[in-house]
């Protein structure tokens, strides 16, 4: 493929420009010749193909160079893990992201939601992307140290250091993985300038608070076995983690695989969710005839009270609208695999040990499957064919490593998007524009907004 840079190669492009690259190399084949740095890489943009690495031939792939390096930031938890340590991890995990556990953690986010809320007024001026990202922050927070109940012994409390130590640390991380995942030049990160000291400085804190946050909750475990709560309320997520016990080995986590655990949900539990209610408060500011279509259906369903687990199955129109946000501006716009052995991909040999790169944003942006795919239109949702969607449509991934907190996300989006609905309208702030930046996942820069109260 052209526009290779020299030492870069086409990472310089990616970069540089990573959604008009993958636009520009998604119609020159099912498998497309790139160089990162200076390594050969592929680039896949055929569904089938996806699917092959992703499904068929899973286990002949692990994640590749973007995880190798996330792996040294944040541990080797359930998003960086592969093969049977991946397997075992997620059979612990799953628990604290099943159907149960997820409808409790809704009574958390909705007091993250109103503490964010309860901040604006009539007329306010707001950057959405910044007021979802903190939204997202203590969502995720809340959820890991109180479950459905405020007042637990572990909540780290609104105001607490550790809630403190959180929040700020985590945006400046969050900032700088990106470029270190996506442009694997490590001699970049050992500069010494002001952005990566603060990043390092950040990543100390957060691993640090986390080791203290673990530590802290074993003492007050006190040796009881399983994750207790009171009858009706939902442990907290750390609570469930910690009890949890490997059906096939009758083992649980180690306080070191726990703080790996803690680390990757408060990255990814923060960043895909929090970008993905930007772009959707974005979207429903510039077409007011669907902001006010939603508005009505939050109407009828809540009659001004605060969503509960069940009435977010009673808002399809509101799903709708993010599902085609997650179409349009998909978290994962790009995913990285790596054969661990010599493999074939439909009529192509690879080698082990090549860096393969999965086309997301392409494959979701395929005018063959969505007519007019720049358009924005929730209707593409009412009945989808789910026969052509499979491999065109995968803001959560697919497979076994698909994300495991899927439900969770949709349950934050979805309570976050009814109460900020309920109680403002909003329109984009006149002359602003809004810039896609794609690093670890593709958000928006800034969402600047104008709320009127309802």
């Amino acid at each position: 493929m052209r526009g290779s840079w020299p030492l870069l190669g086409h990472a310089g492009a990616l970069l540089r420009d990573p959604l008009g690259f993958l636009e520009r190399a998604y119609p020159l084949g099912d498998v497309v010749a790139i160089r990162l740095g200076p390594k050969p890489a592929l680039l896949v943009n055929d569904p089938e193909r996806v699917i092959q690495i992703l499904v068929a031939d899973a286990s002949s792939y692990d994640k590749g160079f973007q995880f190798d390096q996330l792996r040294t930031l944040i541990g080797d938890g359930i998003g960086t893990s592969g093969g049977a340590k991946h397997r075992r991890q997620r059979r612990l995990m799953h628990p604290a992201f099943d159907h149960r556990h997820v409808e409790g953690y809704v009574a958390a986010m909705n007091r993250s939601v109103s503490r964010t809320i309860e901040q604006w007024r009539d007329g306010t001026r707001i950057d959405a992307a910044h007021e979802m990202r903190i939204l997202a922050m203590d969502a995720t927070v809340r959820a890991m140290f109180e479950g459905s109940n405020a007042d637990a012994d572990d909540a780290p409390g609104a105001d607490s250091a550790a809630l403190r130590e959180i929040m700020a640390s985590l945006p400046v991380l969050l900032g700088g993985i990106g470029r270190r995942a996506l442009l694997p030049l490590d001699f970049l990160n050992r500069v010494p300038t002001s952005g990566n000291r603060r990043f390092d400085q950040a990543c100390a804190a957060l691993h640090a608070m986390v080791d203290r946050m673990v530590a802290e909750h074993r003492a007050r475990q006190n040796g009881t076995p399983t994750a207790v709560s009171a009858p009706g309320e939902t442990p907290s997520l750390l609570s469930t983690v910690l009890a949890a016990v490997d059906e096939e080995d009758g083992s649980g986590m180690t306080d070191a695989q726990a703080h790996d655990e803690i680390m990757t949900v408060l990255l990814a539990g923060t960043e895909t969710t929090a970008g993905t209610l930007a772009w959707s408060l974005h979207v429903l500011s510039r077409e007011p005839g669907l902001q006010r279509e939603v508005q009505q259906e939050i109407d009828a369903v809540l009659g001004g009270r605060k969503p509960a687990a069940a009435d977010l199955r009673s808002l399809p129109l509101t799903r709708r609208v993010v599902s085609e946000v997650l179409r349009c501006y998909p978290p994962g716009w790009i995913l990285g695999r790596r054969p661990i052995e010599d493999v074939r991909l439909g009529e192509t040999p690879i080698a082990a040990g090549t860096q393969v790169l999965l086309n997301f944003y392409g494959l979701q942006h395929d005018p063959a499957v969505y007519p007019n795919p720049g358009r924005f239109d929730p209707e593409r949702w009412r009945s989808p064919d789910p026969g052509p969607l499979r491999g065109h449509y995968l803001p959560f991934g697919l497979g076994s490593r698909g994300c495991i907190g899927e439900a969770f996300a949709w349950s934050l989006m979805l309570t976050t998007i009814a109460a900020v609905a309920s109680q403002y309208s909003f329109t984009a702030q006149p002359g602003a524009v809004v810039r896609p930046v794609a690093r670890t996942t593709l958000h928006p820069d800034s969402v600047p907004l104008l709320l009127m109260a309802r």
